[in-house]
């Protein structure tokens, strides 16, 4: 392994880390890029392209640990929820999150990123300007636009579920 590459992945670390939150996770997501940078045919060789390659590849793990972990994080809580609640209360939050990851997935790929950066992830607006590489204020108005959007989406479904019911 170059020592470029090696100096790019500590960085890649820190990156990842500031992500993550999580030193191990972000260890996992960076050595699986490396690797993925030794044996991908067109990965850059060397330079500041090897390093912008390196850090969308990383980011790209960090988001895909990401949404596993929410995925498990969401399987826990509804575990633990569901033994305390009635029947019904179970299948009425199951058909109200059924309809919002509809929703949420109807989006276009920007906007889902956005809302689920900071409405179930909790990142700041600056981390998720640099996670996506744009500006602070580009984060906001962009978020503000994806709520709306999603908004419709399930003020929509909303209206022809109550049509169908009639």
């Amino acid at each position: 392994m170059s020592q470029e590459l090696i100096d790019y992945s500590r960085k890649a670390l820190i990156f990842a880390v500031q992500l993550l939150g999580n030193q191990s996770d972000a260890e996992d997501v960076v050595q699986a890029s490396v690797e993925k940078a030794l044996a991908h045919p067109k990965a850059p060789k060397g330079g500041i392209d090897l390093q912008k390659w390196l850090y969308r590849v990383v980011r790209n793990a960090s988001i895909d640990r990401i949404r596993q972990l929410s995925r498990e994080d969401e399987l826990d809580t509804e575990q633990q929820s569901s033994s305390a609640q009635s029947p019904e209360k179970q299948l009425e939050q199951l058909q109200i999150k059924t309809r919002l990851m509809q929703a949420l997935s109807a989006l276009p790929m920007m906007q889902r990123e956005l809302i689920v950066l900071r409405d179930y992830h909790g990142n700041s607006y600056e981390d998720i300007a640099e996670i996506l590489a744009i500006p602070t204020g580009t984060v906001m108005s962009r978020l503000h636009r994806a709520r709306m959007a999603l908004r419709e989406l399930l003020k929509h479904e909303l209206n022809e579920v109550n049509h169908e019911s009639v």
